[in-house]
């Protein structure tokens, strides 16, 4: 399988790794496009693959005349319209694209409005180039709009992991919407406490159990089990003295507020 790879971000960086060094020999990337000329060649020194050509214009998404058996698109939701609008493939190529929260059949933009195999490759995990990831345990999505193109995406995810699903766009769309609360927005409050600890020059890991422990507790009985602190509690001495404490410090203004919003809707459950 002839593999081309469109935007060379953090899903790229990783999806890439991954089938580069996959044990299959039928694995094989051939092309990689991104607007950022240096990131695809960070992407391509790291695959050590000297045959992968390397794009880097908007005018160089036509690949009609290469022998792509699949296209993943790996790139922003934003960008999605710009760049489908000029993506070329050959006749039989699988485009699939890697968002959880864009619908399967935007991809019809491709090929100038003419496209037949589309799919959804969706790994659901949250990815830095810095951090190497375990596939073996991460989630895949799939959907295709026809029943050998789910069953290709399907095998192709089952060799890199134990988990694959067969997930519609309206359901991915909801699995991404939790995803964000539970990772993208407590990263941002653990960047908020390290603000906070930093501005009295205290070590964050000192909160690194803590931390530890809260993730652990979650998965075994469940975060609604699991909620502890002042706000559960009721404890509005304590809850007044935090919101004192952070209008002090010289902090965003919007920590008190998300303090605040956060406590009121804990004590509404």
């Amino acid at each position: 399988m002839n593999i081309i790879f469109i935007g060379a971000g953090n899903v790229a960086w990783h999806l890439a790794s991954l089938f580069s060094n996959s044990k299959t020999e039928d694995l094989q990337i051939t092309h990689i496009w991104s607007r950022n000329k240096e990131n695809a060649e960070l992407l391509k020194n790291k695959l050590n693959n000297n045959d992968l050509k390397i794009h880097s214009s908007i005018t160089q998404l036509d690949f009609s005349k290469t022998d792509a058996d699949l296209a993943i698109l790996a790139i922003a939701d934003g960008a999605f319209e710009s760049i489908l609008s000029k993506l070329i493939l050959p006749k039989n190529c699988i485009l699939a694209h890697t968002s959880g929260s864009q619908p399967m059949e935007i991809l019809k933009l491709a090929n100038q409005n003419f496209i037949k195999n589309i799919g959804v490759f969706y790994p659901l995990q949250t990815f830095s180039k810095a951090k190497e990831v375990d596939f073996n345990d991460i989630p895949f999505c799939i959907e295709s709009n026809e029943k050998e193109i789910e069953e290709k995406l399907t095998n192709l995810a089952k060799q890199f992991s134990q988990k694959v699903f067969q997930v519609s766009s309206k359901d991915r769309s909801i699995l991404h919407v939790a995803a964000v609360f539970a990772c993208n927005f407590s990263n941002y409050l653990w960047t908020i406490s390290e603000q906070i600890l930093k501005e009295k020059n205290l070590p964050f890991d000192m909160l690194k159990p803590l931390l530890g422990e809260t993730l652990k507790k979650a998965l075994e009985i469940n975060p609604s089990n699991a909620q502890t602190g002042p706000a559960i509690r009721n404890d509005e001495k304590v809850i007044t003295k935090h919101l004192e404490m952070i209008k002090e410090m010289n902090l965003d203004d919007n920590f008190g507020q998300i303090y605040k919003l956060m406590t009121e809707s804990i004590q509404k459950k």
